[in-house]
């Protein structure tokens, strides 16, 4: 996850992919750079849960952050999600089997919902693409 002055919908994310039915992750944050209270958001979160490692630095960018979070990871898959985003509970699980049973796939994305700031529903976004063969 990169995120940057995102104290508003933070928590709500964390907890989001913290509460997934799949539990066997690290969870890689990259704070870039912000100057809002998502700096304290994070160190609470890494105090309550041993899979989440943080890294605060100056301001890089996404594209950055995503990078130096993936350089990090131990795994075999990487999961990008964003400091605003809200994963359904079976969200890992469901992609995980997916690419165990489809070994010929290397990448995949999901269905969204975009919500207000309130969290009332505006409308969905599915951008399928054609299966790479």
């Amino acid at each position: 996850m990169s995120v940057r002055n995102g104290e508003t919908f933070l928590a709500e994310a964390i907890e989001s992919i913290l509460n997934q039915t799949y539990r066997e992750f690290e969870f890689l944050i990259v704070d870039d750079g912000s100057i809002d209270g998502t700096a304290q958001i994070l160190k609470n979160f890494e105090h309550k849960d041993r899979r989440i490692r943080i890294v605060v630095r100056e301001n890089r960018g996404r594209t950055a952050s995503l990078s130096e979070g993936i350089s990090m990871s131990t795994g075999e898959l990487v999961v990008i999600m964003d400091g605003d985003d809200f994963a359904g509970p079976g969200r890992l699980r469901k992609q995980v089997d997916f690419l165990n049973e489809n070994q010929n796939r290397v990448a995949l994305g999901a269905e969204v919902m975009f919500v207000d700031t309130e969290g009332r529903p505006l409308g969905h976004g599915n951008h399928p693409l054609p299966a790479a063969r």
